[in-house]
């Protein structure tokens, strides 16, 4: 659909992310959603897509820097969470004698992310691979069988 012609275009470029998880059947809370603050020793969250194709969902998590080693994912329920560590590359007080950090905006420490995903999910084939910084969990659909319908005669009492 054209930009010109989407009634809330404005909202969604100003206000996207802030009510994003309104219409995201895949979030039922605000708080998986809303940006924790950063500092020392606290948690982080990835920025993550979630895609549907005919087969599967891939989650995918911005991860730059973490080595796939320091990567956890796992699933409680219909609940996936990416979690792990980056390392924070700066180095010991006595190490950083005379440097000056004007700006740190990368994120280091802990992280975490959750998603909540469908019902229809292959829990055994579930997939995950981390590559230049890119972390992809692919969630195969559940093959769901079609029912036929069936029309039910509404008896007299």
């Amino acid at each position: 659909m054209s930009e010109l012609v989407r009634p809330g275009r404005f909202f969604d470029s100003s206000f996207g992310d802030l009510f994003s998880w309104a219409t995201d059947p895949f979030y039922r809370d605000i708080w998986s959603v809303t940006p924790r603050s950063i500092g020392e020793g606290q948690i982080w969250s990835p920025r993550v897509d979630l895609v549907e194709k005919d087969d599967c969902f891939l989650v995918k998590a911005e991860v730059p820097g973490v080595p796939k080693e320091n990567i956890n994912v796992d699933l409680k329920g219909d609940i996936l969470t990416v979690s792990g560590e980056k390392a924070d590359e700066r180095k010991s007080d006595e190490e950083r004698e005379g440097t000056v950090y004007h700006r740190m905006e990368r994120s280091y420490g802990k992280f975490e992310r959750s998603i909540r995903l469908p019902k229809h999910i292959d829990r055994k084939g579930i997939k995950a691979n981390c590559k230049d910084g890119m972390l992809t969990v692919t969630v195969p659909k559940k093959q769901v069988e079609k029912s036929e319908s069936q029309k039910i005669e509404i008896a007299n009492e």
